[in-house]
């Protein structure tokens, strides 16, 4: 491709200046409707006669491909600009093209696929050079993400400053799994326990740093018990205090409890590092933030409900002190495995699960392209696992763990547990990425031909055969769904 340049004779240092026509048809093959604003774009890009601006008119043909291989080119664009701004962020950004030619196509293809991912380069800009580096980008285990967190709060020491210093390693984190993820370089699996052990990190700091007066301990539920957080997930969890804590502790522990919610959710959502939420604790929101040990028994003894044993499945220590959460689970034994299961319990379940089908898809979503409630998406395979581990007592907290462990004690077949893990996987993966590319929260695929087209686009495919792998996929997850959870006893044997 040869070199060209989009600036007025009189301001460029050299090389031939493309027609007006002619750059028109080039950027609009490239990807770019907004021909006009494109060339301010790139005029502002590589203004000048410095070093910088030349080498990024020489890299002009290279930029332009590589933003054309992102879903929205403009997008990526503009990010470019808005780096090329201020001078540190400049000056590693010519660096990064210049050095790592990689780094630069990556940077590009990141910028191009969300708007997210602009706002931690912003203010960190030297996570542009990790890019170039698989090894960088790979999984990190508890023991680095402890070590990273401890070094952004180590030389903070006013709670406020220490919260932005775990907010800050949170966003650069998070921006290096997006991008292992969009690069191919991870699974959804990977990503999800990836996001997991991440918020377990921001948790277990958040409780040094609140330092409540009693041993506490923070049990993981939902996604976060089950190591299968997504991009858009809360932090469910319960609360737990020693039963050793006296009243008058049991009180400054509450308090502690009000301090880890304002430090990992914020006063506004600037300020938000998770949304971490209590609301599956016993009596919801009208409870207590947390409990003793103790009174966490005796409420499960005498008030627990079915769904409330069915949410305990994916219970799993993630912070806090290991004695109480050890305690804890020992509780949840007692309390969801131990105990029998039968079929009054199964048809609750069944008759919620039904409830949930009938009135949560927002109306003007169509259930059928529904990722997470629709039939045979997420929560079907969710839903079914969980009843299915009930009823044979078959701990694990995790849902493809879970049909794991299933199928190793032969309670459902090898072929059912495909087909549920092919659908689980792909709603996952095309909802995280919905995440990423709508640049927040989404659960049905787009109506909208552009957004479904750069969906589509993000996950290398088109949008007919992204419609057409949701429909296939799913209507035989919802098959199997039929059959072991809506079938009855009579589908699986004897209830116990």
């Amino acid at each position: 491709m040869e070199a060209f340049s989009v600036l007025p004779r009189g301001e460029r240092p050299g090389g031939p200046v493309m027609p007006a026509g002619a750059l028109s048809a080039r950027l609009e093959a490239f990807g770019f409707v907004d021909v006009a604003r494109t060339r301010q774009a790139l005029e502002e890009l590589t203004h000048g006669l410095t070093r910088s601006s030349r080498l990024m008119q020489q890299m002009l043909p290279l930029l332009l491909q590589w933003l054309s291989e992102s879903p929205d080119p403009e997008l990526g664009l503009l990010g470019l600009r808005t780096l090329a701004t201020g001078r540190h962020r400049r000056e590693r950004l010519v660096a990064t093209f210049r050095d790592s030619p990689e780094a630069a196509r990556r940077l590009c293809l990141l910028l191009g696929t969300s708007r997210l991912l602009l706002d931690p380069v912003q203010h960190n800009p030297d996570l542009m050079a990790v890019l170039g580096d698989d090894a960088a980008l790979c999984r990190r285990d508890g023991t680095d993400l402890r070590a990273r967190a401890g070094s952004a709060l180590g030389w903070r020491t006013d709670l406020r400053h220490q919260q932005a210093g775990l907010r800050r390693f949170a966003r650069d984190e998070e921006f290096r799994i997006a991008a292992g993820d969009i690069l191919g370089l991870d699974d959804v699996t990977t990503t999800g326990s990836s996001l997991t052990a991440l918020a377990e990190t921001v948790l277990e700091s958040a409780v040094s740093l609140v330092a409540p007066p009693v041993p506490v301990a923070v049990i993981g539920m939902g996604r976060l018990g089950g190591n299968e957080l997504s991009y858009a997930s809360d932090l469910d969890v319960l609360i737990v205090f020693a039963d050793e804590a006296a009243p008058h502790d049991v009180q400054a522990a509450e308090r502690s409890a009000e301090e880890l919610l304002e430090v990992v959710n914020g006063s506004t959502p600037s300020e938000r590092i998770f949304r971490l939420d209590v609301n599956l604790r016993p009596e919801g929101k009208r409870g207590p933030l947390g409990r003793t040990m103790a009174s966490y028994r005796a409420y499960y003894e005498r008030w627990g409900q079915t769904w409330e044993r069915q949410a305990l499945v994916r219970a799993r220590p993630v912070a806090g002190d290991a004695e109480v959460a050890q305690r804890f689970m020992v509780m949840v034994q007692e309390q969801v495995w131990d105990k029998p299961f039968g079929e009054a319990e199964g048809r609750e379940i069944r008759r919620i699960k039904a409830r949930v089908e009938r009135e949560r898809i927002p109306a003007g979503e169509d259930p059928q392209f529904h990722l997470k409630l629709g039939r045979g998406s997420l929560s079907d395979v969710e839903w079914t696992v969980q009843l299915l581990q009930l009823r044979h007592r078959v701990p694990a907290p995790g849902t493809m763990e879970g049909l794991a462990a299933l199928v190793a004690a032969g309670a459902v077949e090898e072929a059912d547990a495909q087909v549920l893990g092919q659908a689980y996987r792909f709603c996952e993966r095309t909802r995280n990425r919905l995440y990423l590319v709508r640049g927040g929260p989404g659960d049905s695929l787009p109506t909208q031909a552009e957004q479904l087209a750069r969906l589509a686009r993000s996950l290398d495919t088109n949008p007919v055969a992204l419609r057409d792998t949701d429909r296939r996929v799913t209507r035989r997850a919802r098959q199997v769904v039929e059959r072991l959870f809506y079938g009855g006893a009579s589908s699986a044997g004897p209830w116990t």
